[in-house]
């Protein structure tokens, strides 16, 4: 009787297990985010992600997000092509949407706010990728 390789089965159990459960966690992430927004009036607010208030907000935003190690340092590119838009970071600290964003308050395009800070890691870490991929679209023509 020929012996059968435990290693490569191993393996394939294991993406087999690793794909399943990515599935699940991003499932149950949606569903966590959906009861966490219903929690604090605002069940709208994660749809609404889709569209940004502003540059300023999502510029104060990304800087909320690098601040709590939520985004690489890397996004402070974006932040600053963002903060040109309007001025620079001079400009910036005169505007309240981007003082709300530093301080974690995602203003979306319909006018209601999330306050990120609300968000477990988890959440709040997938809403700031989310951010910084919406701000390049929406604000850099990219």
């Amino acid at each position: 009787m020929q012996a059968i390789p435990v290693r490569p089965l191993l393996l394939a159990a294991a993406l087999a297990f690793a794909g399943t459960a990515s599935a699940q966690s991003l499932d149950s992430l949606k569903s966590a985010a959906g009861g966490l927004l219903g929690q604090h009036g605002s069940t709208s607010a994660l749809p609404s992600l889709s569209s940004l208030g502003s540059a300023q907000n999502a510029a104060g935003v990304l800087g909320y997000c690098q601040s709590h190690g939520y985004l690489p340092s890397a996004t402070d590119t974006l932040k600053e092509k963002l903060l040109g838009k309007f001025g620079g970071a001079a400009t910036a600290k005169q505007d309240s949407g981007y003082q709300q964003g530093l301080g974690g308050i995602l203003q979306a395009g319909n006018g209601k706010s999330f306050d990120l800070g609300s968000l477990k890691s988890g959440l709040a870490k997938q809403a700031c990728k989310h951010v910084a991929d919406k701000a390049v679209s929406s604000f850099l023509g990219h």
